[in-house]
């Protein structure tokens, strides 16, 4: 977004070329929002175990991630909800705390549930909010808008002890199980 704006506020160099550059930024953006969102038309609620889900959101990330990510919280939380577009806001907020984090940081993931709530929070112990460089990135943009397409809410904070606390609250249908804190394998 930024590139775009950029070249078409330029006054100099070859108005050819930067048109060219509007173009290819064009393209490459809808192509992301297209890959992001693509799909959502059919993403009906439907009764999803949010656990599952994060589970396998946090084995994702573990096969390129460089920070350790825990997952913590019961074996199963049910919530109805847009199961596509949880998992893209999910592994996004994900995506952005292995980056925040960093190699040899740590990442959790963890799930709880009262009062008719899910929540999903995913914890970095990397720098904090306004500490690391901004990529002028859509990415937190469209996981608010995908957290409220599955009627939930979407909350960033600093860490008591540093880094960022990124919260998913869901409406949910609380089932508690054992707590446990494990990575997964």
């Amino acid at each position: 977004m930024l590139a775009i704006l950029l070249l078409a506020g330029a006054e100099s160099g070859d108005l050819r070329a930067r048109l060219a550059g509007i173009l290819d930024q064009t393209r490459w953006l809808s192509d992301l929002v297209e890959g992001v969102i693509g799909g959502a038309a059919d993403d009906r609620p439907e009764r999803v175990d949010v656990v599952e889900l994060a589970q396998r959101c946090v084995r994702l990330a573990q096969n390129t991630a460089g920070p350790e990510i825990e997952y913590i919280g019961p074996d199963r939380f049910l919530a109805v909800t847009a199961p596509v577009a949880l998992g893209r806001a999910l592994n996004c907020v994900l995506d952005n705390a292995v980056r925040a984090a960093g190699p040899g940081r740590h990442v959790t993931v963890e799930v709880t549930g009262i009062d008719n709530e899910v929540t999903i929070r995913v914890i970095d112990n990397g720098p904090g909010l306004g500490q690391m460089p901004s990529n002028n990135s859509l990415g937190l943009t469209i996981t608010r808008a995908l957290v409220s397409a599955c009627g939930g809410d979407f909350d960033l904070r600093n860490g008591a002890t540093g880094g960022v606390v990124a919260q998913i609250v869901l409406p949910g249908i609380v089932l508690p199980g054992p707590q446990s804190a494990r990575p997964l394998s």
